[in-house]
């Protein structure tokens, strides 16, 4: 019988051993895949990190899963952020299916119901025993803008299949993968031979490769800024995480094991014990104190400081002037654009400029009274908690223009100053 010391070593060398076979490494074959699979070796309890709501490997808090898509939609726009990384994190962080799953999708996939107010992605099955490649399919509903990033990510991959071989039929258009594999396409030189190798002995060839995405995940991981409210430190990414925290707001919100497992993609419920046994209450609780404390952690305000109106982009314009629910001006939008948000967006916005003097601190007591007053009408957690990543980011706000008033250095650098 060996020890837990033993079994811990023995467990740690199967990862291992599985993890440079998946990365397609030389020196592990398929024979010893086959029975390193069949080794059960007893180790750390499934779901340790979901039970334990661990802030590096559990599931990511909403406020973490806030600050990471804001980061993302910033970034994207920036163009700090390639557009096929972020239709990636999006699809994870949305739709909570395994990376190989993503990895099988095709422009057909994609389905707009009615008159266009319903959306659908027909999501291919994985971990299913005889199916083979797209063998099964569960059609997932999903927002507008999900499905549009995924639309244009296809036709991105359409038009790299189209700049080597020309243009192609609908109906191999259809065919074409959402996230492709570039390499495969090398030597490719007409549509007939697009189409045979979408529909030959390896039709996955085409598709981006599971260690292509993780890369594509790890791109983001190395270019967020988003931080953890719990640790002060840059939120580590996996799609894991975005599994697990699927699971784990659904059995917050109520839901039973069976629609748990139909959401995750289960075929049954014995795997999702895990959420819904009682574990760690991984949602911080936000108060008048506890923001306070966190909004240095938390950095959720993305805008630009400036001193006075005048050092404002749009300054000299009165219509750039963002007003607060009392009517006092608090900054300025530096966007060109239209935008119907209204101020309580500026807070997470990169366009705004907050005044260093501006009344923030108005719109601070605002949030908490309404956030109070949620609360005492008995309105579930996820209606009186709905507004915590916008009063981090103006607590952040307020914390910024005292320090700007206190001291003299300048906005810059008060903004990128580390915190911890």
């Amino acid at each position: 019988m060996l020890g837990e010391a033993e079994q811990w070593q023995l467990g740690g060398l199967k990862g291992f051993l599985l993890a440079w076979h998946d990365y397609s490494f030389e020196g592990v074959p398929k024979e010893v895949v086959d029975l390193l699979q069949g080794w059960r070796i007893q180790g750390n309890e499934k779901g340790a990190a979901v039970a334990s709501g661990c802030p590096d490997s559990g599931p990511y808090t909403d406020l973490e899963m806030g600050a990471l898509l804001d980061w993302a939609t910033m970034a994207v726009a920036r163009r700090t952020l390639a557009f096929e990384d972020y239709a990636y994190l999006l699809v994870l962080a949305m739709t909570a299916r395994r990376p190989v799953q993503i990895a099988a999708l095709r422009g057909k996939d994609l389905v707009q119901e009615g008159k266009g107010n319903m959306y659908r992605v027909n999501i291919p099955r994985a971990k299913q025993r005889g199916l083979g490649f797209r063998g099964a399919f569960r059609s997932l509903a999903v927002i507008e803008d999900l499905f549009l990033i995924l639309q244009q990510q296809h036709r991105h991959s359409v038009a790299s299949v189209e700049a080597l071989v020309g243009p192609l039929a609908t109906d191999i258009r259809a065919e074409v993968p959402v996230f492709l594999n570039r390499e495969a396409l090398n030597g490719v030189t007409t549509a007939m031979h697009v189409a045979a190798l979408l529909g030959g002995r390896t039709p996955d060839v085409a598709h981006a490769t599971k260690t292509r995405l993780d890369c594509s995940l790890q791109k983001c991981a190395k270019a967020s800024t988003a931080r953890s409210e719990r640790t002060g430190e840059f939120i580590r990414l996996s799609a894991t995480r975005f599994r697990h925290t699927r699971g784990t707001k659904l059995r917050r919100e109520g839901f039973g094991p069976f629609v748990i497992a139909e959401l995750l993609d289960h075929s049954d419920i014995q795997n999702v014990r895990v959420y819904t046994d009682n574990t760690a209450q991984e949602a911080v609780v936000i108060d008048q104190l506890v923001g306070a404390q966190l909004a240095p952690f938390a950095q959720a305000c993305l805008g630009t400081l400036v001193r006075s109106e005048r050092e404002a982009i749009r300054g000299g314009d009165a219509r750039s002037r963002v007003p607060n629910q009392r009517q006092h001006t608090v900054g300025t939008c530096g966007n060109y654009g239209f935008c119907a948000s209204g101020y309580r967006a500026c807070y997470t916005c990169y366009h705004f400029q907050p005044w260093v003097d501006g009344p923030h601190e108005e719109v601070l007591a605002d949030l908490y009274a309404e956030k109070q007053r949620t609360k005492v009408a008995g309105c579930a957690d996820v209606v009186v908690n709905a507004n915590d990543q916008l009063i981090l980011a103006v607590e952040h706000c307020v914390l910024l223009c005292r320090e700007a008033r206190s001291r003299p250095t300048s906005l810059r650098q008060l903004k990128e100053k580390p915190y911890g």
